[in-house]
């Protein structure tokens, strides 16, 4: 039994996805995308993260909703990760802290680039391209290591 899981969700271009899939391969953690979640028995995890790609500036809706409807049953210790065209931790902070006044006593936050084509990035190539890369996946691997979640 993983004492870990991670919800995520992942849509555009699978960047947290793939993300959370490489770190499952180095650590023993359950990944749960949460567009495929039926019901989930919480009191399997003693920690429960919450992984999204950036979605017009924060964390997929659906991550919200789920927090909404499941609060009462996940358990408070939780750590943040994302994936966002500029990587560069704000979007992460501001849902660490949004998890932070709902009670949750968050662990960590990271962040890396992930290829982004929203909007106007498009007509240029999109941003970050290649990423998450083999670096970022080491360094989300090391965090996760460093939160002492074992």
């Amino acid at each position: 039994m993983n004492k870990t899981a991670i919800i995520y969700a992942s849509i555009h271009h699978k960047n947290t996805e793939k993300l959370l899939t490489e770190i499952s391969k180095e650590i023993e953690i359950d990944i749960i995308n949460i567009n495929k979640i039926k019901e989930i028995d919480f009191s399997r995890y003693k920690t429960i993260g919450f992984g999204s790609g950036i979605y017009m500036g924060k964390f997929h809706q659906s991550i919200y909703k789920f927090l909404e409807k499941h609060e009462a049953d996940i358990p408070k210790k939780t750590f943040v990760l994302c994936t966002s065209g500029i990587g560069k931790g704000r979007y992460a902070k501001k849902f660490f802290s949004y998890l932070q006044d709902k009670g949750f006593e968050v662990l960590g936050a990271f962040e890396c680039k992930g290829f982004d084509t929203y909007g106007l990035f498009k007509f240029f190539g999109g941003l970050a391209k290649g990423h998450p890369n083999t670096k970022d996946i080491e360094n989300a691997v090391a965090f996760i290591k460093n939160l002492g979640i074992d």
